[in-house]
């Protein structure tokens, strides 16, 4: 009787166990077929003419996929996806370059005799080409399938040998970004020669398009923000995960500096979007993709996640990042016992490390080190139980270790739930300080003519940009600090017809003619800190291009380039950056940030005295101390 008893678990063990591991080898199969789709929908949503034109409603299209593909075999899909493209009509895809460019024109336009041709082994590629370009017309033409291998060994013979002697003008202008390489016949099957014919977007009427451009800017306006979202439809949600990895994947300018591959994220991210039901476990898988781009633009409106995970409620004090640790740098009139100079360590008993770590895998910032600067001073204002911040709780009152000095303690705080604003402690737009310097409060608006025509006899003179500038006074700002227009960063634009390319342009100083402006020749001082964010960070850039211009202090948050907004289903919208900035060498900015030329910290001691070190480490270098 025991060894039947016996017997009869293992079975059913083992029962268990195939049944447990058919349907985890199921699942498997159901994420890799979706991880094809969104890649194909996304694809062909930003690029087919049904799609721009707005013949067709690309969300729905992708649902009635998504109903499909979800219970499909993944042998089966490739066909599927292959007949609805061909049944969305005309798309719009020239052959390419395959069947526009004469290749034989191209060498004799560019001087190249036969004997040049053949030095360089292109006659016999050359013959080949035009027998293979006369087969796959006709093919193409006919509607029927291409012989991928053939295609695919003929370009990797020829093209790289065509790039080395034959330089392009579109090689030197546009920089490809996203990594369309899984667009092959052994991922896709037949669809991918369709795909591989296009060859740019010609129509430039976007105004029902999924995406259109103002100034460069992509604008996603077109896209259905779906506010009456049912939270528990696998569609609905897939649509979400899929519009924002599409759209960063040929929009976002930095994928090339991630931390991850942002092809392979929707592998991750599909079963853990498919593993809730509810609003809240919806808006934290879109939160933890984006956390991925380290993009300190990254915010979202029409959501409360933070709020609802970490408490409506925030203890009323602006905090700052030194030496590690949070800080109170100031406080509100709410009657709270925190003071300036306060190390925070924890928040109704749990250690403030442990509750950073949590609220950071929802949040995008550039890299660790920046992460409580991006916690702090940052994300103080605008509508604010939906914004980041440390110190946070669930109920009105709460408990805050602190450490002050060598005292430790634990202070009873109220929080609140509406936003607070913290005037900035500088009250005036410039200052003329002891021993002679002045000092340009950058967030105060002010006349430039008369700042600098009361700096004139300075020995120097402090601009902190540590502050949000206010207007455009730096548009005239610098027209004093050099004589004549220099470059001083590349801005990286969107192709509006080449998908996921970049075009790099230059920038140089536009300087207005004023008959009343000087040059100021003597040490100009930058002021920059984590703080330092988007436009400061360009402000910056523009200023240190001058001879004089010296930048003090720490790195910049690294996140510059103008926002755009892209709708998500659920009613969410998020920012995030959409040019890319650069050096005037090239160089990375992205979440390095700018880089001072005199590095200088500040201190909790020095926090905690009120003092400004920056400032006074500025003073000493203009005076050659």
């Amino acid at each position: 009787m025991k060894k039947a008893t016996i017997f009869l678990l293992l079975f059913i063990l083992i029962m268990v166990f195939a049944a447990c591991g058919g349907q985890a080898g199921t699942m498997a199969v159901r994420d890799e077929n979706l991880v094809k789709l969104g890649k194909v929908w996304g694809f062909v949503k930003y690029t087919h003419n049904s799609f721009i034109s707005g013949q067709l409603d690309w969300d729905r299209e992708l649902l009635n996929l998504i109903s499909i593909i979800y219970y499909s075999d993944a042998e089966d899909v490739n066909g599927i996806l292959y007949d609805w493209f061909i049944g969305l009509g005309e798309d719009g895809f020239d052959l390419g370059l395959w069947h526009d460019f004469d290749l034989s024109d191209y060498l004799v336009a560019a001087a190249f005799d036969e004997e040049e041709m053949e030095e360089h082994g292109l006659l016999d590629i050359l013959a080949e080409y035009r027998e293979f370009m006369s087969f796959f017309t006709a093919m193409a033409e006919d509607g029927h399938d291409i012989d991928w291998q053939s295609f695919e060994a003929l370009a990797e013979e020829m093209f790289p040998l065509m790039s080395a002697i034959i330089p392009t003008a579109a090689d030197a202008t546009w920089r490809p970004m996203a990594d369309l390489s899984w667009i092959n016949y052994e991922y896709l099957g037949s669809l991918a020669t369709h795909l591989l014919r296009f060859d740019g977007i010609t129509a430039m009427d976007r105004t029902t398009a999924p995406v259109s451009f103002n100034f460069g800017i992509p604008n996603f306006s077109g896209q259905n923000l779906h506010v009456d979202m049912d939270f528990s439809d696998p569609g609905y949600r897939l649509l979400g995960l899929f519009r924002l990895w599409n759209a960063m994947k040929y929009y976002f300018p930095h994928l090339d500096v991630l931390d991850v591959v942002w092809n392979d994220l929707l592998h991750d991210f599909i079963p853990k979007m498919l593993g809730g039901t509810d609003r809240l476990s919806y808006e934290l898988t879109i939160a933890a993709m984006a956390h991925h781009l380290h993009d300190a633009h990254v915010g979202f409106s029409g959501t409360m996640f933070f709020a609802d995970i970490f408490g409506r409620y925030a203890a009323p004090v602006q905090l700052i990042a030194v030496e590690g640790r949070l800080v109170v740098y100031e406080t509100s009139d709410f009657g709270n016992p925190l003071v300036r100079g306060d190390v925070i360590v924890g928040v109704n008993g749990r250690d403030i490390d442990e509750i950073t770590a949590e609220m950071r895998q929802f949040l995008s910032y550039p890299n660790d080190e920046k992460a409580l600067a991006f916690l702090a001073h940052r994300w103080w204002g605008g509508i604010f139980p939906a914004m980041p911040h440390a110190l946070r709780s669930h109920t009105r009152g709460m408990e805050i270790d602190i450490l002050r000095g060598d005292v430790s303690m634990t202070l009873n705080v109220n929080g609140i739930a509406d936003w607070v604003r913290f005037s900035p402690s500088a009250t005036q737009s410039h200052v003329l300080l002891d021993n002679n310097i002045g000092l340009i409060n950058s967030s105060i608006f002010g006349d430039v003519r008369s700042m600098m025509e009361d700096f004139a006899t300075t020995y120097g003179i402090i601009i902190d940009l540590r502050q949000r500038p206010s207007g455009s006074w730096y548009l005239e700002m610098r027209q004093y600090l050099m004589e004549e227009p220099l470059p001083f960063a590349y801005l990286s634009f969107p192709s509006q017809t080449q998908l996921g390319a970049r075009q790099d342009i230059p920038v140089n100083q536009y300087l207005p003619q004023s008959p009343y402006v000087f040059v100021f020749d003597r040490p100009v001082v930058l002021l920059m800190d984590e703080q330092t964010f988007s436009h400061p960070e360009w402000v910056i850039m523009s200023f240190r291009a001058a001879p004089n211009v010296t930048v003090m202090g720490s790195f910049s948050m690294g996140s510059n380039g103008d926002v755009a907004s892209l709708p998500l289903p659920g009613g969410i919208t998020m920012r995030f950056t959409s040019l890319g900035v650069y050096t005037p060498e090239g160089g990375q900015t992205h979440r390095i940030g700018l880089v001072p030329d005199i590095r200088v910290d500040r201190t909790i001691q020095g926090i905690t005295e009120g003092r400004d070190e920056l400032i006074e480490a500025a003073i000493r270098y203009i005076l050659g101390d």
